[in-house]
C-alpha cells in the first residue's frame, strides 16, 4: 500500500502527498472536450525512497509540461477533478499537480 510522504511548505505548513515516476504517456485519439489541451500520464507510484509502491495509473497533465523519467507529485479521487488548466472541472480520476525537485528524508 502506497504511504503518503509529509511535505512541507514554508516554516510552518505541513501537508501529506503522493509521488510517482513519469513511466509513460497515452494516445487517446478521442475524449471529451475538456481533456483536449491535458497530456495522459502513466505515474508508477514511489515511497520515500523512491521505490515502486503499487500498481501504475493514469493521471493527466493539464499543463503538458511532465515528461518520462521525471518525479512528480499527484492527487486522487475527488481532489483530481479541479485541475483543469485554468481550474476548471474535469472528468479525473488521478492528476499531477506539481514537479519533485528534490526530497530530504530524516530518520
Amino acid at each position: 500500500m502506497r504511504k503518503p510522504l509529509l511535505a512541507r511548505i514554508g516554516p510552518c505548513n505541513l501537508f501529506l502527498m503522493d509521488i510517482a515516476r513519469v513511466i509513460g504517456t497515452v494516445v487517446a485519439t478521442r475524449k471529451v472536450p475538456s481533456l483536449d489541451s491535458a497530456t495522459l500520464l502513466v505515474l508508477q507510484p514511489l515511497n520515500e525512497r523512491l521505490e515502486e509502491a503499487g500498481t501504475a495509473l493514469i493521471a493527466t497533465d493539464a499543463t503538458s509540461r511532465r515528461g518520462p523519467g521525471e518525479i512528480v507529485y499527484f492527487v486522487t479521487s475527488g481532489d483530481a477533478v479541479f485541475t483543469g488548466l485554468h481550474g476548471e472541472d474535469i472528468p479525473v480520476d488521478a492528476a499531477v499537480i506539481g514537479i519533485v525537485d528534490s526530497i530530504h528524508t530524516v530518520g
